[in-house]
């Protein structure tokens, strides 16, 4: 089997050792080039800077991420009665499937990204503001939808606990199954479903009370 070509394989290896080392300053570009098996000028020469690939990594994955939320919620708001369930799903199918179908990385980057949610650095950063922020605008539009009624402040919320909700999940890593025996049998597409399930239902009833109250 062929090598991955060089920039992809540095990018792989920073997104696990930046999940393993708790974020950006977690490695130090000696460490990043030796986990990806190049030398320290491969990684100046396609990154320039630990910054700059610690913002490759996540524009890899947030980008597809984006645009398969923002498919599935114009597919869900296409409907002639649109639910808060199928928003929900939306934008937590993605992730979930994300999560599972890539495995180790996809793992890691479901850590990357609880871990850049809490850092109290994360806003001079503006990594979450660019690749988020516009699909958290999107799905405000479709809160307002469905919820005419409903306040700003009551839908920022809204969106953040289910932000919070999800992430927190996806970054678990095997907690679920150390907890829940029956879940060990699971394969990952059907781990990924019930996951989905559960925690679409769980923030669907959630946002409905909030902003239907």
């Amino acid at each position: 089997m062929a090598a991955a070509p060089t920039p992809e394989r540095i990018l792989d290896a920073a997104e696990r050792m930046f999940a393993e080392r708790g974020g950006a300053d977690g490695a130090s570009m000696r460490d990043l080039a030796a986990a990806a098996g190049v030398r320290l000028s491969q990684l100046s020469y396609y990154f320039g800077s630990k910054e700059a690939l610690y913002r490759a990594v996540f524009a890899r994955r947030a980008e597809a991420l984006a645009s398969a939320r923002g498919r599935a919620l114009a597919q869900a708001m296409a409907e002639p009665a649109p639910d808060i369930r199928a928003v929900v799903e939306a934008f937590i199918g993605p992730s979930v499937r994300q999560r599972f179908a890539e495995g180790v990385q996809g793992a890691a980057f479901a850590l990357m990204t609880a871990r850049e949610a809490v850092d109290p650095r994360e806003s001079a950063r503006g990594v979450l503001a660019e690749h988020f922020d516009p699909t958290a605008t999107a799905f405000f539009a479709a809160f307002a939808r469905l919820y005419p009624q409903a306040s700003r402040g009551a839908m920022v919320d809204a969106y953040l606990f289910m932000v919070g909700a999800l992430v927190m999940t996806m970054a678990a890593g095997d907690r679920a199954a150390r907890l829940d025996e029956e879940r060990r049998a699971l394969s990952a597409d059907g781990h990924a479903e019930l996951l989905l399930g559960r925690l679409t239902q769980f923030c669907a009833a959630g946002i409905r009370q909030m902003l239907a109250g």
